[in-house]
């Protein structure tokens, strides 16, 4: 049960809320197969980091390893963790960033595998970029702007912030506004915003506008380069789930592993699943690099830990913790 601490953070944090809908376009299973299947309730939203997961529903990986895959349907991160933390989802998807800030303020989750890393030098999904009628060249521009994000707590106030904070300029010297995801390049077009810190395909929605003349300030949601591959986004479940349903986390893991590597393979069938799954234009989803990157699906210490030190140096994470509880390694 979380704490009041940690449920005062997700009641904070605004969590959607969450639908339970039958796996997309997974193969059926007769009433009899149905019964040897491990139910797996996964909460997340469409992206293009997500692709193997529907793609390995699609194609019955996930069945094939003993589980039927549900989606519990949310807007944020923030919201998954909500849906994880209330018993809605056994296992959630968001930003490294996200459970980090929730395991510190009493929400009992840990991150057991990797979605995709930040790995030079085009392996970055996030994007920040400033609108050309901004007028913003560089970071220290950005005081007194308004910067756009997709929630608070999130991957997405990290980036900015750690960028800023280089840059001389507080957090309290820009406006911030909360959009959703899918929302961000209508409110770059009209105005409402100077500052987009976003994943694909947003970004490439609004980078491949000419009329939005948009300059792309950083890429990536660490601003220092490291040695090796830093976890960007991860699956992740409570620690009493885990313990007890380890079986369960490990076959999803493979068969997941599965798909991912399919799809990293073929930049026709990432465009494909853009097209089908994201509702992109074939011309944009050629655009967006591959993000279903990862160097080990296994999370390590060294790949997670600088999350961890950016929320502490920033400010974002005022409550220190041992990292090394916040996170399981699996064999996968």
């Amino acid at each position: 049960m979380a704490s009041k601490t940690g449920g005062n953070w997700l009641r904070a944090l605004g969590a959607a809320a969450v639908t339970v809908a039958a796996g997309r376009a997974a193969v059926a299973a007769s009433p009899a197969s149905a019964k040897d299947l491990t139910t797996i309730r996964v909460g997340s939203f469409q992206n293009a980091v997500v692709l193997p997961l529907y793609y390995g529903m699609e194609k019955g990986y996930f069945k094939d390893a003993g589980l039927d895959v549900h989606m519990v349907k949310v807007a944020t991160g923030a919201a998954s963790v909500s849906a994880v933390a209330s018993g809605q989802a056994d296992v959630g998807w968001a930003a490294v960033a996200v459970p980090i800030f929730a395991h510190a303020n009493g929400v009992p989750v840990k991150v057991f595998m990797t979605a995709n890393q930040d790995g030079p030098p085009d392996h970055y999904d996030l994007e920040i970029i400033a609108s050309g009628r901004s007028g913003i060249k560089n970071f220290a521009d950005v005081k007194g702007k308004t910067v756009m994000i997709n929630a608070f707590g999130t991957a997405t106030e990290l980036a900015i912030r750690e960028r800023l904070q280089h840059a001389g300029v507080s957090w309290d010297d820009v406006k911030k506004v909360v959009v959703p995801f899918p929302q961000m390049p209508a409110a770059i077009e009209l105005g409402n915003a100077d500052v987009a810190v976003t994943i694909n395909p947003m970004a490439s929605e609004i980078t491949s506008d000419k009329a939005l003349n948009a300059k792309v300030l950083a890429r990536g949601v660490l601003m220092e380069s490291h040695d090796k591959p830093i976890a960007v986004s991860c699956y992740f479940a409570t620690g009493d789930w885990l313990a007890k349903h380890r079986d369960t986390a490990l076959a999803f893991g493979r068969a997941y592993l599965r798909a991912a590597k399919e799809v990293g393979a073929s930049e026709e069938l990432r465009t494909k699943l853009m097209v089908k799954l994201l509702g992109m234009k074939p011309k944009i989803a050629k655009m967006i690099p591959d993000v279903v990157w990862f160097h080990d699906l296994a999370v390590k210490k060294e790949a997670i830990a600088p999350n961890y030190d950016a929320l502490v140096k920033t400010g974002m994470l005022t409550k220190t913790f041992n990292i090394d509880d916040a996170f399981v390694t699996l064999p996968f």
